[in-house]
C-alpha cells in the first residue's frame, strides 16, 4: 500500500516536473512577457530570465530521480506478492506506455500550448527547487568541465556561447529563406554576430592611408587640410605616425581661429587613444561608447602605429558603406571585365570577395585583404605583370608600386556565376609550391634567358 502511494506521488512529481523542464527549454520571451504584463507581476519575467537555466537543470534532476523512485516503488510494490513473472512482465509494459504517454506526449503538448502561464503559476514552486538540487549540480558542472577538457573542447559556458551564436545565424538564414526576412536585415544580423570575432585591424585605415598633418603647421593650414581631407578629426603627428602628438578636432580649431591671439597647434590637441589591433570589434565600440570618443590609433606589438579606426568604420562593419558629401565617388572594388576575368582591388578584404563569388581562398590571421593574400604566398612584393594560380583562378598584378600592390586581375577557368559552389580542388602541375599554389612566370621571367 504504502508502496503504490510513494510509486503515485513520484509519477505525479515527475509529470510536473516534466511539464516544468519542456516549458523552460521552449518558451518564447515575448509570450511570457505578455503573460507577465498581463498578470500584472513584470518582475517575475526578469526573475524567470535570469534563473531559468540554472531551474531547468533543477528539474531534470529532479524528473530523473522521481521517476526512478516511482519505478522502484512500482516494482517493490508487484515483488512483494506472489504475483506471476508474466504478470509482472505485462505490468512493466503498460507502465512503460502509461508514463511515455504522461510523461512526454501529455506534457510535451501542454507545455507547447501554455508553457508561459504555467511558468509564470508554478515559478515559486519551481524555483524552491534550485537550491535543494545545488549540490547535484555541482557535481553534474565538474563532470561536463572534466569530460570537456578530456576531449580537447573549450568549457561549457564558452561552448554555449559559440553554439548560441551559431543558432541565431541559423534562424536568420531560414528567415531569408522562407522571406520572412529582408536579405539586407539578413546581413546586418550576421555582421553584428561577427563583431566579437573580428579584430580591429580588419576595419582599420592603414598606415600608409592615414591623412595626417605635422605638428609646425600654422593654424590656417591645419584648417585648409580639414577642409581638403573632409575629416572632422585629424591625427597630428612630430616626425612620423610613431609619435603621434595629439588629434586636433576642427571644432577646437574653428574656436581657436576666431581668437585675437590663437594658440599654437600643439596647445589644442587632444590626448588620443590608443588600442591593440587583436582588440575585437565589439570589444573597442563599446570601449568608444563608455569614454565617449570616435577615433582610436591602432598599435602593433611592438608599439608602432598600424592603422586608425573610427566609430564610422565600426558602424560600416555593420551597415555598410556610409557616404556623406565629403566622400569621393568610388566605383565598386571588383570590376567585371568579362564572364571569366575580373578586376580585384588588392585593399579588398578577403571575406568579401570570398562570400561575393564563392571562393576558397585561405583567411589566415596573418592577412586580411586580397593583397594580402598575394604577399603571402609570393613570399616578396611582386611587380605588374606576375602572375600565380590557386584553383582554378589565374591571379596576375596588374598595377604595383614599389611598397604594395594596388591592383590584381583574376581570370577563373570556368564563368563566374555568384551561384557557383566552392571549388576546393586546386589545380595540378609541375611547377606547383607546397600550399597549393601553381607559379606561372611573368613575362619578364619568360623573356630571361636560361642561367
Amino acid at each position: 500500500m504504502i508502496s503504490s502511494i510513494v510509486s503515485g506521488l513520484c509519477f505525479a512529481a515527475s509529470f510536473f516536473l516534466a511539464i516544468s523542464a519542456y516549458s523552460l527549454r521552449n518558451f518564447l520571451r515575448s509570450r511570457l512577457a505578455h503573460v507577465c504584463r498581463q498578470r500584472g507581476n513584470e518582475a517575475r519575467f526578469g526573475e524567470i530570465l535570469r534563473e531559468d537555466e540554472t531551474a531547468l537543470a533543477s528539474c531534470e534532476i529532479l524528473y530523473l530521480l522521481t521517476l526512478t523512485g516511482g519505478v522502484f516503488a512500482f516494482l517493490l510494490d508487484h515483488l512483494r506478492g506472489e504475483v506471476p513473472p508474466l504478470q509482472i512482465a505485462w505490468s512493466m509494459v503498460w507502465l512503460g506506455l502509461g508514463a511515455w504517454g504522461l510523461l512526454f506526449v501529455v506534457a510535451r503538448a501542454i507545455s507547447r500550448a501554455a508553457g508561459e502561464w504555467f511558468l509564470f503559476f508554478t515559478w515559486p514552486c519551481t524555483r524552491l527547487l534550485i537550491p535543494i538540487t545545488a549540490p547535484l549540480r555541482l557535481i553534474a558542472r565538474l563532470a561536463d568541465t572534466m569530460f570537456h577538457r578530456l576531449a580537447g573542447r573549450m568549457d561549457p559556458d564558452d561552448e554555449n556561447l559559440e553554439t548560441l551564436a551559431e543558432e541565431i545565424q541559423s534562424v536568420v538564414d531560414e528567415g531569408e529563406r522562407e522571406g520572412l526576412l529582408e536579405s539586407r536585415a539578413g546581413r546586418m544580423i550576421h555582421r553584428l554576430m561577427e563583431l566579437r570575432q573580428e579584430d580591429v585591424r580588419a576595419i582599420m585605415t592603414p598606415r600608409t592611408d592615414i591623412v595626417l598633418i605635422e605638428s609646425d603647421s600654422s593654424l590656417d593650414d591645419a584648417r585648409k587640410e580639414l577642409l581638403e581631407a573632409g575629416h572632422s578629426r585629424i591625427p597630428v603627428i612630430e616626425e612620423n605616425l610613431d609619435e603621434i602628438l595629439g588629434i586636433l578636432y576642427a571644432r577646437d580649431l574653428l574656436e581657436e581661429i576666431v581668437k585675437e591671439q590663437p594658440r599654437p597647434l600643439v596647445e589644442i590637441l587632444r590626448e588620443p587613444f590608443y588600442v591593440p589591433e587583436t582588440m575585437t570589434i565589439d570589444a573597442l565600440l563599446e570601449t568608444m561608447k563608455r569614454k565617449r570618443l570616435h577615433m582610436a590609433i591602432v598599435l602593433d606589438e611592438y608599439g608602432g602605429t598600424t592603422g586608425l579606426v573610427t566609430l564610422e568604420d565600426i558602424l560600416e562593419e555593420i551597415v555598410g558603406d556610409i557616404a556623406d558629401e565629403f566622400d569621393e565617388e568610388e566605383g565598386d572594388e571588383v570590376q567585371v571585365i568579362d564572364e571569366l576575368t575580373l578586376s580585384v582591388d588588392a585593399r579588398m578584404h578577403l571575406d568579401e570577395l570570398n562570400d561575393r563569388f564563392e571562393l576558397d581562398f585561405p583567411e589566415d590571421a596573418d592577412f586580411d585583404s586580397v593583397g594580402g593574400f598575394v604577399f603571402f604566398e609570393l613570399g616578396r612584393i611582386p611587380k605588374a605583370g606576375e602572375s600565380f594560380r590557386w584553383g582554378h583562378v589565374t591571379i596576375t598584378v596588374t598595377e604595383a608600386t614599389p611598397r604594395q600592390i594596388v591592383k590584381l586581375e583574376l581570370k577563373h577557368d570556368f564563368p563566374w556565376p555568384t551561384s557557383r559552389p566552392h571549388d576546393g580542388v586546386h589545380a595540378s602541375g609541375t611547377n606547383v609550391s607546397p600550399n597549393g599554389r601553381q607559379l606561372v612566370p611573368s613575362e619578364s621571367d619568360e623573356a630571361a634567358p636560361p642561367a
